[in-house]
């Protein structure tokens, strides 16, 4: 498989928001864009030259789509994939941030300042996260939960994952970054839209979280 690279965006009702993100991904990237709509209420039906659209039938979460969407990026002949959320939390144009790294690297990932603009809870729940996580895997992560990263497919070729929800890119992190996995981080603009509405539910997902640590703490 020769390197090459797509840009995988998850996408759950976020049809109005789209043609916008890609029109603007489009002035800083050129690569292919595989967008997985994760059973929205009205299915996405985006145009475009090298953009390719799959749907889940049934909402599914954001760790399945992006398994599936890895599957088939990996099918088609890509070697990475930079993930993007569909709200506009991730500046298009520090794509190439992550496009231009070192191929050799298993994971780029994207870490937010917490500063101002990050809400208090998300402070809190990002911090904490980060910190169990780097105990954990024996690595300092500066941010666990930020979606916009760059995965070297063969890293995560064989390996079980259980999580469907945002918990996914915590269990990827726990179970696939070693001694020897190569991770460079790279900062990324704090952007949080208020009027953004979340999928994300904390106190389950917060449950979620500490279910996930505690299997990785008896052998995963």
């Amino acid at each position: 498989m020769k390197p090459s690279t797509a840009i995988l965006i998850p996408s759950f009702n976020s049809n109005l928001k789209l043609s916008a993100l890609i029109t603007e991904i489009r002035e800083y990237a050129s690569e292919p864009i595989i967008i997985v709509d994760d059973g929205s209420k009205v299915p996405i039906a985006i145009g475009g030259e090298d953009v390719e659209v799959i749907r889940n039938d049934l909402n599914m979460g954001k760790g399945f789509s992006l398994r599936r969407g890895f599957d088939f990026a990996r099918k088609i002949g890509y070697s990475h994939v930079v993930t993007m959320d569909s709200d506009h939390q991730h500046a298009p144009s520090e794509l190439p941030l992550f496009l231009g790294a070192n191929l050799s690297n298993d994971f780029v990932l994207g870490y937010r300042e917490k500063d101002q603009a990050m809400p208090p809870h998300r402070k809190f729940s990002n911090g904490v996260t980060s910190s169990i996580i780097s105990k954990i895997i024996k690595f300092n992560v500066h941010d666990s939960q930020c979606g916009f990263r760059r995965y070297y497919l063969e890293s995560l070729r064989g390996i079980d994952f259980s999580e469907n929800g945002f918990q996914f890119e915590s269990e990827v992190l726990i179970k696939v970054i070693k001694a020897d996995t190569a991770v460079e981080q790279v900062k990324i603009s704090t952007i949080y839209d208020k009027n953004n509405k979340s999928y994300i539910k904390h106190v389950s997902d917060t449950v979620k979280f500490i279910r996930l640590i505690l299997r990785s703490l008896v052998g995963k």
